[in-house]
């Protein structure tokens, strides 16, 4: 089994929420950069994937789901939460890659996919930041999502 690009790319995005510094000058770029490319990825790869199973209306409910989870996650447990999140996308990446996935995986991966994908819009432009930071988040997350998608016309999974 090939390791997926994607999939490394969220266990290391989810490791980056753990170590980068949260109030630190230049790291709000990176924030903003790993945040825009994984809006990417969801947006272009994770989710169609999910969406592309038999269970169309289970999946819309998932996603929803998901995003409020991603809403939940934010507010109360910033790190550990996008951690676990990230980590659990990655697992069902590589499940999606390779085809074998059942109901219960189209499942978590709806929730898991609209919970990151919450979670890494709020990074770009979170709620608390000030002007300055705004600025460098948004124009890291700008340039990471098109990286993302300069990827994804490379056809890079």
């Amino acid at each position: 089994m090939a390791v997926s690009f994607w999939a490394v790319f969220c266990v290391i995005y989810g490791i980056c929420t753990l170590l980068l510094p949260r109030k630190a000058g230049r790291m709000f770029v990176w924030h903003g950069f790993l945040a825009g490319m994984s809006v990417a990825f969801f947006c272009l790869h994770f989710l169609p994937g999910v969406f592309e199973q038999d269970m169309f209306y289970s999946v819309i409910a998932g996603v929803l789901g998901g995003v409020a989870l991603g809403t939940a996650v934010e507010k109360h447990h910033p790190i550990s939460g996008s951690l676990v999140c990230f980590w659990l996308a990655a697992l069902l990446w590589s499940l999606f890659s390779t085809g074998n996935v059942g109901k219960l995986e189209i499942i978590l991966g709806a929730l898991s996919g609209g919970a990151c994908l919450y979670v890494s819009c709020a990074a770009v432009l979170p709620e608390e930041a000030g002007p300055r930071e705004c600025l460098w988040r948004g124009a890291g997350g700008l340039l990471g999502f098109w990286l993302g998608v300069w990827l994804d016309f490379m056809r890079i999974s």
